[in-house]
């Protein structure tokens, strides 16, 4: 008897553990993994290690919003994609959405737009399309769906590791052109004091996203998209864009 009863007893105490660590799992939150890149004004590196700019402020207010935990690390590009194709819950902006990239992700958003457009020293000749600069050197960075765009008709493009230096390989004529977010473009010839390098030729306007990895629950990807609809709602979308001096 006294056996029967301390395997009761344990049976108990097991059970109640399993029932205690059920309810801690559930009250925990979502944990998402965030990686992006030196992309401003959208997404950029702040003071004593933050990470700012448009997208991310968006990015903060919808995670908050959901009641998520959250942490997010600027990357090079190419790094950024390559974790949020390969590590669980692990999400990149600001992507892009193209077709080449449909099924290779799941996604929020948009969270902003973006107007792909052609920057070239002052006094250059001024395309009128695309097809007017094919045969040109047009610079871009590795990673950037720019790049797929404009190879995959036909263009010739200079790939750098980096977006930073084309402003730079354009004023010394390393390149006749350089294909960029109309916005970044002029932020980064800001940035680095560069004159004599305009905007000649908007080619494509893209959206961008949260893009996160393919397993992540589609239960979590439907909870973050009506969230951000909330967001855009209730006027906070426009809000963290006049913070910067822009509208959306």
């Amino acid at each position: 008897m006294q056996a029967q009863s301390l395997f009761r007893s344990v049976g108990r105490l097991v059970a109640a553990l399993a029932v205690s660590g059920s309810a801690l799992a559930q009250a925990s939150p979502f944990r998402l993994v965030l990686a992006t890149e030196e992309y401003p004004p959208y997404n950029m590196s702040g003071p004593n290690g933050t990470v700012t700019g448009i997208s991310t402020d968006i990015v903060r207010a919808l995670l908050d919003t959901a009641g998520y935990e959250y942490e997010i690390t600027v990357y090079p590009w190419a790094r950024a994609i390559a974790l949020a194709r390969t590590q669980v819950n692990t999400c990149v902006y600001s992507m892009s959405r193209t077709p080449e990239r449909e099924a290779l992700y799941k996604w929020v958003g948009p969270l902003v737009s973006n107007d792909w457009a052609l920057f070239a020293r002052s006094g250059a000749s001024r395309p009128q399309t695309l097809d007017e600069a094919m045969m040109m050197r047009i610079g871009s960075y590795q990673g950037d769906a720019i790049v797929a765009f404009l190879q995959t008709r036909g263009h010739l493009v200079d790939v750098a590791p980096s977006d930073d230096v084309n402003p730079r390989k354009l004023l010394a004529g390393r390149i006749d052109f350089w294909a960029t977010g109309r916005l970044i473009g002029q932020y980064r010839l800001k940035q680095q004091g560069i004159e004599g390098v305009e905007p000649v030729l908007n080619f494509n306007h893209t959206e961008m996203y949260l893009a996160c990895q393919i397993q992540l629950p589609d239960a979590q990807v439907l909870k973050l998209n009506q969230t951000l609809h909330g967001l855009e709602k209730s006027g906070a979308i426009k809000r963290i864009y006049a913070g910067y001096g822009y509208t959306p």
